[in-house]
């Protein structure tokens, strides 16, 4: 599939007419081949713009961008670029995106609107959907509800990211609650922590446990679930019929910016939401485009996974108060979740 051309508008020059701006993008698994490939396209169309690419991941730059932050407002070290809805929601307390519009990005207006953030402080991308892989030679028939996590009887059987909110919050809305009323999830995870063979924190850790068989199911991501697959490990991936959670990717740029940087940052998120990008970003990722107009491949549009209906019918928690209560809820799941794993 072909790359969709750049955006052809020149931008506003500072007064030395040069801009400079530093490009976030996540490193390994085909996370940055459309960025890049965008890029270097705006850079051959403007060579008074300098941009530089950052590629990491979130955890170790988006506390680096809040340093820098405090001590040079207006010198961010990353002017724009990828953010997951971890460290969108984080910026919101530290307020560190600038407010976008149609004025500023015309190809949001094609989002979906519950992946816009408000005053455009986070324009949705992509969505990984969360749902139930499991060891298909433990297990023979897909598991049809989130519920089979903390079902009776599947002791040692699951694993996931030690404090993953995800699942208090999942726990709680099957159990007549919901993240702002949590305490139905803690107490579904409390009466059964014996369920749980391991806490656990990178994703090498995930998929040893459940192709080895030590583990039978774990709350994964189906992009990553669908790459395993593809290199033949002995997984499956089930979609829970009250939903998959939504995950999403944001595009943001950072407070602080000028004009000038500001008008680079757009113009290149906007190539990036042109519909042959997002689509094929998508595709190279495992992950679902959130835009309306996105030029899904056949594959895409054949696989469930895959599909604009799965953005639009994945459960998208409130992050935002979530956020808020992680740090009470990492206290809480201690104290009454992790002392009882035997």
């Amino acid at each position: 599939m072909a790359l969709a051309a750049s955006s052809p508008v020149v931008p506003a020059l500072a007064q030395d007419g040069k801009v400079n701006i530093t490009f976030f993008i996540w490193a390994g698994s085909n996370q940055g081949v459309i960025p890049t490939k965008v890029i270097e396209d705006y850079r051959a169309a403007h060579p008074n713009v300098t941009i530089d690419i950052l590629e990491s991941n979130n955890t170790i730059t988006y506390p680096k961008m809040v340093a820098a932050r405090r001590t040079t407002p207006d010198d961010p070290l990353v002017h724009c670029g990828f953010f997951n809805v971890d460290a969108i929601t984080k910026g919101k307390v530290d307020d560190m995106w600038a407010p976008v519009s149609t004025a500023d990005v015309p190809n949001m207006a094609n989002v979906l609107e519950r992946f816009v953030r408000p005053e455009g402080k986070g324009i949705g991308y992509q969505t990984s959907t969360i749902g139930i892989m499991y060891n298909t030679d433990k297990v023979k028939e897909p598991p049809k509800s989130w519920s089979v996590l903390w079902a009776d009887g599947n002791d040692k059987q699951v694993t996931f990211f030690d404090y993953d909110t995800r699942m208090l919050a999942i726990a709680a809305r099957l159990n007549g609650g919901d993240e702002r009323n949590i305490d139905p999830g803690f107490e579904v995870w409390a009466n059964h922590a014996g369920n749980i063979r391991a806490l656990v924190d990178s994703n090498d850790a995930v998929k040893n446990l459940i192709v080895s068989g030590d583990a039978y199911y774990s709350p994964w991501f189906a992009s990553l679930a669908s790459v395993w697959m593809k290199e033949g490990a002995p997984l499956g991936f089930a979609a829970p019929e009250e939903g998959m959670i939504a995950f999403p990717v944001y595009l943001a740029i950072a407070n602080g910016v000028t004009p000038e940087e500001k008008k680079v940052c757009g113009d290149l998120i906007n190539t990036l939401l042109e519909p042959e990008n997002a689509a094929r970003y998508g595709e190279l990722t495992y992950s679902v485009p959130v835009t309306t107009n996105a030029a899904l491949s056949d594959e895409q549009k054949a696989n469930p996974l895959l599909s604009l209906e799965a953005a639009e019918k994945a459960i998208l928690l409130d992050y935002d108060y979530i956020a808020e209560m992680s740090s009470d809820w990492r206290e809480r799941w201690d104290r009454e979740v992790k002392f009882k794993m035997r």
